[in-house]
């Protein structure tokens, strides 16, 4: 108050798929006790492009009413795609209301626009801009700790699991999300199901079970990936 320093009113989350961009906003929003209320775009499917700007407005209008509150748009570079490269008058109704929508929030204290993306670089520059997304934040796989944590959580409760050399896993997966620990957990577990039913009185996971199934999973985050992503951060930095 002192300095009449505004509360930023939008933020963007990028990065590769996985890596709980919408887990984290949700999160928070329950620990703010803030509504939480989504856009993606099967939400803008259902009601047809043409009623595209209806559902922007009565889903910001909710928000209002019921702030404190995050309107969470998923997949922004679906719904608010760059004009220049995907110019139609439907693409252009839309991303005029969000902008509209968005100016709006400026003078409300407890309302948050908030989105996320695999793409950044094809979202509609218009919304990059300070003023509305002021934040700009980079969510990339997690690190070997995180890995290892990751292996932990979703396999807490099996057998065997505290003979894992969770460290010895966690190199061997690096450039993996936490969907692809997760997915790589389920198919461990699968395993030891068909080994019950064989007959295995107690089978138990093993890390070289783990890192078998490993071996055959493609690793969602590439090289090509991270450098389209520094591109877009050298392009319009990341704001904190």
């Amino acid at each position: 108050k002192e300095y009449k320093v505004r509360p930023a009113k939008g933020l963007l989350l990028f990065g590769p798929p996985g890596t709980g961009k919408t887990l984290i906003v949700k999160a928070a929003s329950h620990e703010l006790k803030a509504t939480f209320i989504s856009i993606s775009p099967s939400d803008m499917s259902r009601h047809g492009y043409e009623g595209g700007v209806r559902l922007i407005k009565d889903t910001f209008n909710r928000a209002r009413e019921n702030a404190p509150s995050v309107v969470f748009i998923d997949e922004l570079e679906s719904i608010a795609p760059s004009r220049e490269a995907y110019a139609s008058k439907i693409t252009e109704e839309i991303v005029s209301e969000l902008l509209q929508q968005m100016d709006g929030l400026k003078d409300l204290k407890n309302v948050m626009l908030v989105g996320a993306t695999n793409k950044p670089s094809l979202i509609d520059k218009a919304l990059l801009r300070p003023g509305r997304l002021d934040k700009i934040i980079f969510v990339g796989p997690p690190n070997k700790e995180g890995r290892a944590k990751l292996f932990k959580h979703n396999l807490d409760g099996i057998k065997g699991i505290d003979k894992i050399e969770y460290d010895k896993i966690a190199d061997e997966t690096e450039g993996f999300t936490g969907a692809d620990i997760s997915s790589i957990c389920q198919e461990v577990k699968l395993k030891l199901v068909r080994a019950k039913i064989a007959g295995e009185p107690e089978p138990e996971v093993t890390t070289q079970t783990i890192l078998d199934v490993a071996e055959n999973r493609t690793r969602s985050v590439t090289v090509q990936m991270l450098k389209e992503y520094l591109s877009f951060v050298k392009e319009y930095g990341e704001r904190r």
